[in-house]
């Protein structure tokens, strides 16, 4: 019978040792000034429960704590135990950031290395006491691996870094690169550096009888054939028997039993079939019910209960089908779940806190139902940020959101990651963890080698990861990165500061990302930004020696350490400020025009986007969330605040959507403004209703409509003069039961152009990547 005792509370303590190359000694003798700490936790955390450290997010607090990389840390708790129990017993950590030896009663267990690999100790029976110590040393920061280069890469980095402009996180050869762990971590641009270092994830004790049950795999079809495999730790040969009792988790149902004889010669994997009675399937929210199953699988001998463990399943199919329409040689981009293809109306997701045990069940619950309720059905999990905690992809499966999944590797732009054996090795060993971790969820329907970098120059890394997706799981589709074939991250607006139309050129089969940054509402700037900076950024240049434009220069420190680029920030604010380009902005008027500026250019792109559907399979703008108090792309702030092209999203991403499609110019009043409405029906029901337009407050247009299932088309063409003053156009779909309605600012018009340098560079950079 098993019996877990979490370790997941405050019962623990921390404390500094000097650093030392990793593997350290037993210097667990040297920690002075033990600290309580919290599991999961982060050293940072503890350190600010007790005010040695502020708030790192506030302000340039940041700076502050960067001291804490200059340790190594232990951590140490005292675990009760019966000491007449016969039974195994199990430590077991789901994640330990990043480097770490753990010790039992002073006995070491082991070393480990990475972030997301689980790690499972089996205690000696003789060195278990009545009252035990569990300690666990963490290399600091600074202790992390760093990143060696031969002549040649020396050269390439020093003459590249200075001839080739960069984002702060794109450095060739940078130190992240070394480790795989949150490459955010080493600061990115909408996050901070801050080097996390702690027992991040759950950790606890398991005790059995005799049986160890490792894992639990599950695949499950929607004609009720289940497959389990388990993987099962014996000491000896022995006859056994498999109990499965599978029951819905958000669904009634009654539980279906299963009980299987087998023999158990030895460790290794047990694979067994099962048939449900009257199976439900799980689908994503917006194509039916996502039912999920709760399966406990139990091993008993002629005594009774050995072992036993839970996990959860759902019954899906998946592929990645070609895009109707598309070059015969295109890449497949359309998702196909359940026999039925799903448009992706999508979204970047990254870590929900810089540091990331911090995130609780509910924090992850509050924002998927935003995203649920915005109408995204897909997040893509960004390479530079997580596996994340188990919680975020059971309430994904609950939800019905599916989850595009990236392993750790990101930002190579012309250079390529370590290839030593012994980090190839550690690669392997991360993404088999990882694919372990999440191939129950049928939320999770890609897998994919990473964020931005050159395919060709790191086939090393790929095809590890390719191995580890085939070998672990074998059921989903393996991008090798994203960008991929045939995929699109647009950023020749705001990086290249191109105008907003230019989204409509882009002939990619599926949207990866694109977006634009947008200051968060005056009352979340007010929380973590002094009250000197609470006016709108300089657009001046710094070697202004004007007393006021200098007052703003030293304001854009305080803001771009909360990362904005503040140039771009104004050139695609100005068309949206009264009268164009104010030069006295005030700050809600600031934030206003730039949130009403990324709102705009979402809108282009994602209609853009679902108006070539089939031949486009979806879109993912960047990005939904942020993992600090940052001036950045995310529609929803670090504060839960959404900005207000999040309530725009929710209309562009309706699966039922009208747009309008005109030409994007200057136009003068009693000009005509021409165009086509278009109407998008993503569900698998015909839509009948009756169709409105209004300019301003003047009803145009009154059509009865009806669209078939999972079709796009063009319904009618409209024709709307200018008047003095405003243009607004209000287009709404109604029937019985639903609407959707759009509307647009027919006097808005994007001012600037891409430069033939920007345009160059953003080309490259996208034909680099995707070139398989």
């Amino acid at each position: 019978m098993r019996t877990t005792f979490s370790l997941n509370d405050s019962k623990w303590f921390v404390g500094a040792v000097p650093p030392h190359k990793f593997p350290a000694p037993n210097d667990f003798a040297r920690v002075q000034g033990w600290i309580p700490a919290h599991v999961p936790g982060d050293v940072r955390l503890d350190l600010l429960a007790i005010n040695k450290i502020p708030n790192p997010f506030l302000g340039k607090n940041n700076d502050a704590s960067q001291w804490v990389d200059d340790y190594d840390w232990w951590y140490r708790r005292n675990i009760e135990l019966d000491t007449k129990n016969d039974a195994r017993t199990f430590l077991i950590f789901d994640g330990i950031d990043y480097q770490s030896a753990v010790y039992w009663n002073d006995v070491k267990l082991g070393e480990h290395v990475g972030m997301f690999s689980r790690q499972v100790y089996e205690i000696p029976r003789e060195k278990i006491l009545q009252t035990n110590q569990l300690a666990v040393r963490v290399s600091g920061g600074n202790q992390l691996p760093r990143v060696k280069l031969n002549p040649p890469e020396r050269i390439w980095k020093n003459v590249a870094g200075r001839v080739i402009p960069h984002a702060a996180q794109a450095q060739e050869f940078p130190e992240r690169y070394a480790t795989v762990k949150c490459q955010m971590s080493y600061g990115w641009d909408f996050a901070p550096r801050l080097l996390t270092c702690g027992i991040w994830d759950a950790a606890r004790i398991v005790q059995t009888r005799g049986i160890f049950i490792r894992d639990v795999w599950v695949q499950g079809v929607p004609d009720g054939r289940v497959r389990v495999m388990l993987e099962v730790d014996t000491p000896e040969p022995r006859d056994a028997r498999v109990r499965f009792e599978i029951c819905g988790k958000n669904f009634d149902d009654a539980t279906q039993a299963f009980e299987i004889p087998f023999r158990l010669e030895k460790s290794g994997t047990q694979s067994f079939s099962i048939q449900l009675e009257k199976p439900r399937v799980w689908n994503p929210w917006d194509r039916g019910e996502p039912n999920v199953y709760e399966l406990r699988a139990t091993l008993l001998d002629e005594h009774g209960e050995m072992d036993s463990d839970r996990t959860t399943f759902g019954l899906r199919t998946l592929e990645l089908a070609h895009n109707p329409n598309a070059p015969a040689d295109a890449a497949p981009w359309t998702f196909v779940i359940n026999g039925e293809a799903e448009f992706i109306r999508g979204a970047n997701w990254v870590p929900a806190d810089a540091i990331p045990a911090r995130v609780t069940r509910d924090d992850y619950a509050v924002l998927l139902h935003m995203a649920r309720d915005a109408n995204i059905n897909l997040l893509r999990v960004w390479g530079g940020g997580l596996k994340e905690q188990r919680a975020f992809y059971e309430l994904c499966d609950e939800l019905g959101i599916l989850v595009w999944q990236e392993f750790p590797f990101a930002g190579a732009g012309i250079d390529y990651f370590p290839r030593e054996p012994k980090f190839l090795e550690l690669a392997k060993q991360e993404g088999e963890a990882i694919v372990c971790a999440l191939r129950n969820h049928p939320c999770v329907v890609l897998w994919c080698g990473g964020n931005e970098f050159i395919p060709r120059a790191n086939q090393h890394i790929i095809t590890r990861l390719r191995d580890s997706v085939a070998t672990q799981d074998g059921t989903r589709p393996f991008k090798s990165a994203s960008p991929s074939e045939n995929e699109s991250h647009n950023w020749r607006v705001w990086h290249g500061y191109a105008n907003t139309r230019d989204y409509e050129n882009d002939d990619a089969l599926f949207f990866g990302e694109f977006g634009l940054q947008a200051a968060p509402n005056v009352e979340t700037l007010a929380r973590f930004l002094p009250d000197e900076a609470m006016i709108p950024p300089a657009r001046v240049s710094p070697l202004s020696t004007a007393r006021n434009e200098s007052e703003r220069v030293r304001v854009n420190e305080w803001w771009e350490y909360h990362n904005a680029e503040c140039e771009k920030l104004w050139r695609y604010a100005d068309p949206l400020l009264e009268p164009r380009g104010a030069p006295d902005a005030t700050l809600p008027e600031f934030v206003n025009a730039s949130q009403e500026a990324q709102l705009r250019g979402l809108q282009i792109a994602i209609e853009h986007a679902r108006r070539n559907k089939p031949r486009v399979a979806g879109c993912a703008f960047w990005q939904f969330n942020e993992p600090w108090y940052s001036i950045c792309w995310s529609v929803v702030d670090y504060a839960r605040t959404p900005k207000r092209a999040y309530a725009k999203i929710k209309e562009l991403y309706n699966p039922v959507l009208v747009s309008f499609a005109y030409p994007r110019r200057a136009r003068a009043v009693g000009e005509l403004v021409s165009g086509q409405i278009w109407l998008v029906n993503d569900t698998l029901h015909e839509i009948v209703g009756t169709l409105n337009a209004w300019h301003n407050d003047a009803l145009t247009l009154t059509l009865d409509v009806s669209i078939a299932r999972n079709e796009v088309r063009v319904f009618q063409a409209l024709d709307v003069q200018l008047n003095q003053g405003a243009n607004v156009l209000r287009l709404e779909l109604r029937g019985s039961d639903f609407v959707s309605t759009n509307e647009y600012d027919l006097n808005y018009c994007d001012a600037g152009e891409i430069n033939v340098r920007r345009a160059f560079l953003t080309n490259m950079a996208a034909w680099l990547r995707t070139r398989a």
